[in-house]
């Protein structure tokens, strides 16, 4: 089975290309829905290095499938440039390796916080998705107050379309990223999927965007875009688990806000049917929430606590890239299938993907993940 083509491009931080560097020597990326990826890109000596030591310049890989007349854009972003390392061998061979990050690092380093105090910080109310942008458009975006925070005209926001559920969520001084992998959490667990990420709409343009559902293409059986099902008894499946897991599970919790002693402000939830299956079904939580001041937004965390502690159902297995189920062709990072193991069907998202290209070879490993 032949393998895709790559062509690899190094830009400045604007995205205007300097190099091309599709004679590298391997390439390795890793992407993970709502999290930093990262890229490892390793060049002959004698490649010019000089052209791309620049802060924050970027990486393009485009791919190119057996029999394609185009290339794409793989996982749709380029990638900022964090390090580069020249190396020597004890045989005296040298090699260039280039360290680069997703664009989701921007909400991340050095260390990018919500920049408003408890009382004064805006948005914490409104749909999951458009909260998340406004925090993007506030804290790194045209609407930052500190116009020095801003990274427009370089980092736009995909237009508002309140298609999440609305939550409430107070975010004062918090790490942004963390505060975004929070609400997509929460809304996820309340039963609305919902992811992020930063895209390339072209390579010298970033944008960030939220996604319902699934981070890409619907594939669910039968229903879905030309359906894929997943499986080992269909060959595209290799090792596989699921599990059943009350470990950490919360049937009662209690939020605590701001005020000492008897004044302090409480709230709390629980889930009655959940408790009342064991004779020690009740599970307690308190959670420190002191950004709130009305029972409201205290009640919401301790609901938001008790959804998080339900009992998890986890199904993970590796997508072996065969040629009725090819990377690219049938299914991609982010789509969203149906897995069929240990005698049940189930919907479940491919959330982890690592390529390797090396030596003339690509190898894909892929990892589907279902929390039910």
């Amino acid at each position: 089975m032949a393998g895709a083509q790559f062509s690899v491009y190094l830009s400045d931080c604007f995205g205007l290309r300097l190099a091309d560097a599709s004679n590298f020597i391997s390439l390795k990326y890793s992407r993970v829905v709502n999290d930093i990826g990262t890229a490892t890109l390793v060049l002959p000596g004698d490649f010019d290095a000089s052209l791309i030591r620049v802060p924050d310049g970027r990486l393009e890989i485009w791919r190119r499938l057996p029999a394609a007349s185009q290339e794409y854009l793989d996982t749709e972003t380029t990638w900022l440039m964090k390090k580069i390392t020249y190396d020597r061998d004890d045989r005296g061979r040298q090699t260039i390796i280039v360290e680069a990050d997703t664009p989701l690092c921007l909400l991340k380093e050095p260390g990018r916080f919500v920049n408003y105090d408890a009382d004064s910080v805006p948005n914490t109310v409104g749909t999951a998705d458009n909260l998340m942008k406004a925090i993007v458009l506030d804290n790194a975006g045209v609407l930052a107050t500190d116009s020095a925070r801003s990274l427009f005209p370089y980092l736009t926001v995909a237009a508002s379309l309140a298609l999440a559920p609305s939550i409430t969520k107070k975010m004062a001084w918090r790490d942004v990223l963390k505060t975004l992998q929070e609400i997509a959490l929460a809304t996820t667990q309340a039963g609305t999927y919902l992811a992020f990420d930063i895209v390339a709409p072209t390579p010298d343009t970033l944008e960030f965007r939220t996604y319902i559902q699934q981070r890409c293409v619907d594939h669910r059986f039968p229903a879905g875009l030309n359906p894929v099902i997943i499986s080992p008894d269909f060959g595209n499946m290799g090792e596989c688990s699921l599990s059943y897991d009350w470990r950490n599970e919360v049937t009662y919790a209690k939020a605590g806000g701001r005020g000492e002693g008897a004044a302090r402000l409480t709230a709390e939830a629980d889930d009655p049917l959940r408790i009342g299956l064991s004779p020690f079904g009740l599970r307690e939580k308190f959670v420190n929430a002191t950004l709130y001041t009305t029972t409201t937004g205290l009640a919401a965390e301790a609901q938001a606590v008790v959804r998080q502690g339900r009992p998890k159902t986890i199904f993970r297995g590796r997508i072996l890239d065969v040629p009725d189920t090819r990377y690219g062709v049938h299914w991609a990072w982010g789509d969203y299938v149906t897995v069929q193991a240990f005698n049940q069907s189930f919907d479940a998202r491919i959330e982890a993907i690592t390529v390797t290209v090396a030596k003339g070879k690509e190898t894909i490993d892929a990892w589907v993940r279902s929390d039910l």
